[in-house]
């Protein structure tokens, strides 16, 4: 069954086990290894989802009339950018769904931009383990679908 989470971001997820490992912050995952759980938390797919990021963000403003490397770089900066990122993950109240240890969640890091920024660049890699490039490409192109007229190239 489709979470709350998965409709707002409109992407479900074949293994909802990439899902929860995504939203698993390491100060969770730390506590939860204390107590002798085995658990993966979102680093790697962190660093997974920031490369895809990166890709499907080029092949999106060379659609939209980016054509030199300068260009796109500068433009490319602005919306992979941690504050832009948070703005797309509070669109999804991604800060209500991230699993932070009980230390971190009283110092409400849930809501900092940083932590919003990566746990989405981690569902973009739980996406692209989970259903490869292509579904994870028009679902990007569909979260930054508000933002592609200030990116067209005239």
């Amino acid at each position: 069954m489709e979470s709350d989470l998965e409709k707002k971001i409109n992407y479900s997820f074949r293994d909802e086990d990439l899902l929860r490992r995504a939203l698993l912050h390491p100060s969770r995952a730390n506590e939860e290894r204390q107590q002798q759980k085995a658990c993966k938390d979102q680093d790697a797919l962190r660093t997974l989802g920031d490369a895809v990021l990166k890709a499907i963000l080029c092949d999106l403003l060379m659609r939209s009339g980016y054509q030199t490397k300068g260009d796109i770089t500068i433009e490319k900066s602005t919306i992979e950018s941690r504050p832009f990122l948070a703005e797309l993950g509070r669109r999804f109240d991604l800060q209500n769904e991230i699993c932070v240890g009980l230390g971190a969640k009283a110092q409400k890091q849930n809501e900092e931009p940083t932590v919003i920024a990566e746990t989405l660049e981690a569902i973009i890699g739980a996406m692209y383990l989970d259903g490869g490039y292509e579904s994870t490409k028009n679902t990007v192109f569909d979260w930054y679908e508000p933002y592609r007229e200030g990116m067209l190239k005239g």
